[in-house]
């Protein structure tokens, strides 16, 4: 049953991925995504190197830590916050990430007590609720300063 989970998660994430890059400018929401699994990256290796958590049942068994989650799910989240919150305010983007990781959270919990599919060890649901919020705050504040750089960029290239 976990295995059927994760291929049903798989083409969720691709129906939403193709998507998501439908609405506005590509070369952002691509940058979006890329920057996220690339964060992701160093920190999912950590907590499975440290043994704080472990993946029991996986898609591609070659990695220890979730490759669907950390390069397609986790960072299709972080494109459909930049997107919701890129015209909006600082107060309503940490309520959005709130909002964001508190679902995330609550979805990674049921998993991991009725799966097999995520195994906490010394991990917590407080260290993903945290982290996940920090991780999509700081994606949205790294967009808004290459954003900020291309303009100034292109200002001084146009004057």
């Amino acid at each position: 049953m976990d295995i059927i989970l994760l291929w049903l998660f798989l083409i969720l994430g691709l129906i939403l991925l193709t998507i998501s890059i439908k609405k506005g400018s590509l070369i952002n929401w691509l940058l979006c995504f890329w920057l996220a699994a690339y964060l992701i990256t160093f920190v999912g290796d950590l907590v499975v190197e440290y043994q704080m958590l472990t993946y029991p049942v996986q898609l591609i068994p070659h990695f220890r830590s979730s490759a669907l989650y950390e390069y397609l799910l986790l960072p299709l989240i972080c494109v459909y916050y930049y997107q919701a919150t890129v015209h909006k305010s600082l107060s309503h983007s940490i309520w959005r990430a709130f909002i964001y990781s508190g679902l995330l959270t609550a979805f990674e919990v049921i998993l991991e007590v009725n799966t097999d599919l995520i195994h906490y060890i010394t991990w917590n649901w407080f260290y993903s609720l945290a982290g996940q919020f920090v991780l999509l705050l700081l994606i949205r504040w790294l967009m808004r300063l290459i954003a900020g750089v291309v303009r100034r960029r292109r200002g001084r290239r146009d004057g």
